[in-house]
């Protein structure tokens, strides 16, 4: 095997634990190894040598790693550090088949168990957990998040998830002041087939509380019960934050239901994050959506705050060409809630958006679309509430596929039809709001 001649290190991520237990806890390092500009396949012996200077010298420590896994030039591996005095700087310096790889990475001296996270802009943690394939405190994010104890807003902890697919059994339930952070939405899937009758967190693969975030990752649901969901909210505010997240609900069956997320009076923050859902079947039945929510408390309507996100929702995997009406597809379905939305991509086979008995979607500077097959509709209002959309895109066929439902409250304000970039009619009525 020639020896690869590029290493990047993507992040040296997350110290196990705090300063204070360092002693005794190793590092987990996370690196990509690449072969003429392409990530190296295999296993390679490695070993990780530290240093008190950045040429030359001996090495105080020598860490092997013995027939290291390669996925897409991927690795992680836990370097144990005991021995060393962690107030000083040291410098580490990878080998692979014996070869070392240069110049030295710098470790900062104090605090060891911060460094990655600051640099990564992520922010101070208190309490560090990692889950990873190998190396890591725990090899599942829901065992991982089991064991968090004393999470407060003193104490909040960091979750980070390394490259990989974490199959999960049992609810990745991300409790108040704890953020779950992946590798990226391309790198770290966490994927379950849990569904339930039920439209709570016994459906979900993750479940996200308030005062709790999750970033940098997908989440997919392969369920195949009545409804399953990839992300699940209840009573969250939008304290509780999901950014940089891909979520899927995929699994097939007759009626029923699949939301990328699905919010129970809830509100939380969602920004650059996707959500799709798709395969169930039965016209007029079904609902595949990108989201879904429905208020069930005492109180107020829940007003999520969506950004720079995108919304799908349709029979088949092609759901993003929104071209399939097959009765099912919602890019947006509300009950009693008042999500306010801005920069975002809406597509539905059936619907684009639908509101349902009463409530508010605000929309502002986003695109909306839905299919041109007979019985599509952009907006829906079955009973009393409004759909407001201004200064944003409408790819509109004609008007007829512009409205259906018992509601008339459609407010446009300064829109655009995309299939021929004119202006849409203003308008507070479903009669003349938005026409071509």
């Amino acid at each position: 095997m020639k020896v690869c001649d590029t290493m990047r290190a993507l992040l040296i991520t997350a110290l196990i634990c705090p300063l204070a237990a360092l002693a005794q806890a190793p590092i987990t390092y996370q690196g990509q190894l690449t072969e003429s500009g392409l990530p190296h396949t295999g296993v390679v012996d490695m070993e990780f040598a530290f240093y008190n200077v950045p040429t030359g010298g001996a090495a105080e420590l020598v860490v092997p790693q013995p027939g290291v896994s390669l996925n897409d030039g991927m690795f992680q591996v836990a370097l144990d550090m005991d021995g060393l005095d962690l107030s000083q700087t040291w410098y580490l310096e990878p080998r692979v088949q014996g070869t070392s790889l240069t110049p030295r990475q710098r470790i900062t001296a104090a605090p060891i168990a911060l460094y990655a996270l600051s640099g990564a802009g992520i922010g101070s943690y208190e309490s560090v957990i990692t889950v990873a394939k190998s190396g890591g405190h725990f090899a599942s994010v829901a065992d991982a998040l089991a064991s968090i104890t004393g999470n407060s807003p003193s104490n909040p902890f960091l979750v980070w998830v390394g490259p990989g697919e974490y199959s999960e059994t049992e609810l990745v339930d991300i409790p108040a002041h704890v953020h779950v952070r992946g590798s990226g939405p391309e790198v770290t899937l966490i994927t379950s087939d849990r569904s339930s009758s039920e439209p709570n967190q016994l459906a979900a693969t993750v479940y996200l509380r308030d005062l709790a975030r999750i970033s940098d990752l997908s989440v997919e649901n392969t369920g195949t019960g009545s409804l399953g969901y990839a992300i699940y909210s209840f009573l969250a505010s939008r304290d509780a934050v999901i950014d940089n997240v891909t979520a899927t609900a995929s699994g097939s069956g007759t009626g029923g239901g699949r939301s990328g997320i699905h919010l129970r009076s809830s509100a939380p923050t969602i920004n650059n994050s996707r959500f799709k859902g798709y395969g169930a079947t039965g016209f007029g039945t079904a609902v595949n959506a990108g989201l879904t929510a429905v208020h069930t408390e005492a109180g107020g309507f829940p007003q999520a705050l969506i950004l720079n996100s995108t919304f799908l929702g349709g029979a088949s995997s092609t759901v993003q060409n929104c071209t399939d009406n097959s009765g099912t597809g919602y890019g947006i379905q509300i009950d009693r809630s008042t999500p306010d939305i801005r920069n975002s991509h809406i597509c539905g086979g059936y619907r684009s958006v639908a509101l349902l008995q009463n409530g508010q979607v605000r929309i502002q500077h986003s695109e909306l679309r839905v299919s041109s097959s007979s019985g599509a509709f952009m907006f829906e209002i079955t009973a009393s509430g409004f759909i407001s959309v201004t200064h944003s895109a409408l790819f509109l066929f004609n008007n007829s596929f512009k409205f259906t439902g018992a509601g008339t409250s459609l407010i446009c304000i300064h829109n655009y039809a995309t299939n021929h970039w004119l202006p849409v009619s203003n308008g507070t009525t479903a009669d003349t709001a938005c026409n071509q």
